[in-house]
């Protein structure tokens, strides 16, 4: 699989025969490149192309090298730029590095050489893309723990109304009682009578605090496409599996999956499964990742060809801090499967030794008694 033919590099030089031998070389080894014999043109270009990394003479007319990576920089900050000097520009080039140039190479170059220092570009321009991919991820994170304890709130708010109208309402239930046997006196019925007025004023008070606190509140649920979801995870962990030289297959169901979903953390859900997929998988191996539309719900599989969970460990994934990882505590797993069960879904798993493993994940399109009753089951 040759991984540089998608990668475009602007080459950028007013001497014709350095930048025809540059674009050669780099052609020659698979990369796509654009020419600019200054770089003005080369700043056209970046307006209208999605560049991998520039490579650039120091010493050109008008605009120099210098002052072209000052101006990619304003444009996309983490876009690599290597320089080419002679050595009279050595100062020059110094300075460039100072400036955030990835690296300078000295004419006349070796081909090894230049296409060492653009690999190198390359990798470490994958990585920070990487890092930004995690940090948003976190962020993401973060804004799902935060949803998921506004929901715990919301229940423990939910059980603590109900305990305080139990009180009054048991009151006025036996009240009623005693007025209906009638053997109290005129003077007795009246105070009975206040009392549950007085119980009737406090349920209201209570169901009145309610409204206030929800005045400005929306639910975290919303009638949501999984694709759209499934398809926000797969950004994250795309460059992860391409990376690792695996194939990465993907089958969206042809039409929407609507669910009545908590979006942000179903993506947790989904991002954690295909990573632990390319945990599992070698180079060269394969994650599938499917949805499909049934009569009742939707449902998102994904499987790979790893190493497999032994027969033993299967029935324990799903418990809490058991990890088959070192170093690893185990939440994941749990928390998709709290996830999951917190959207009336299913999830299951097969996994074979030395084959792989799949994972199914079940979400009704409409809840129902039936989903509150069997929310998940652990494996099949």
């Amino acid at each position: 699989m040759n991984k540089t033919k998608d990668i475009l590099i602007l080459v950028v030089d007013d001497d014709e025969q350095v930048l025809s031998f540059t674009a050669l070389l780099l052609n020659e080894y698979g990369y796509q490149t654009i020419s600019c014999r200054s770089a003005a043109e080369a700043l056209e270009h970046l307006q209208h192309n999605r560049v991998d990394l520039v490579l650039s003479d120091i010493s050109m007319p008008v605009i120099s090298g210098i002052e072209l990576l000052a101006r990619i920089h304003e444009i996309e900050p983490e876009l690599q730029v290597i320089l080419m000097t002679g050595y009279t520009d050595f100062d020059k080039a110094v300075d460039a590095v100072r400036m955030r140039a990835f690296d300078f190479i000295l004419k006349p170059f070796k081909p090894d050489h230049l296409l060492h220092s653009v690999d190198k570009a390359l990798t470490f321009a994958r990585l920070l893309r990487t890092e930004k991919n995690y940090r948003d991820l976190l962020e993401e994170f973060n804004r799902d723990i935060e949803s998921l304890l506004a929901e715990r709130t919301m229940s423990l708010l939910a059980l603590t109304i109900a305990d305080k109208i139990r009180n009054p309402a048991t009151v006025i239930g036996l009240t009623g009682k005693k007025i209906l046997e009638g053997r109290d006196n005129p003077d007795k019925v009246q105070e009975r009578l206040r009392v549950i007025i007085g119980e009737a004023e406090k349920l209201d008070t209570i169901v009145q605090n309610f409204r206030s606190f929800l005045k400005d509140k929306k639910t975290l649920f919303v009638y949501d496409d999984l694709n759209t979801v499934l398809e926000s995870a797969l950004t994250f962990t795309r460059n992860e599996a391409e990376d690792k030289g695996l194939e990465l297959e993907v089958e969206l169901s042809a039409c929407p999956l609507n669910v009545n979903m908590e979006k942000h953390l179903i993506q947790v859900a989904l991002c954690h499964v295909i990573r632990n997929a390319i945990a599992a998988t070698p180079a060269g191996g394969k994650i599938t990742i499917c949805s499909s539309l049934e009569p009742a719900t939707a449902t998102v599989t994904i499987s790979d060809t790893g190493c497999g969970i032994p027969a033993q460990d299967l029935d324990r994934i799903f418990d809490p801090f058991f990890s088959t990882k070192e170093y690893s505590f185990g939440i994941g797993l749990p928390l998709v499967r709290q996830i999951i069960s917190e959207h009336m879904g299913q999830i299951n798993v097969q996994s074979e030794q030395g084959t792989g493993t799949t994972f199914r994940m079940t979400l009704p399109l409409r809840w129902t008694e039936k989903n509150l009753e069997a929310p998940y089951c652990r494996t099949a």
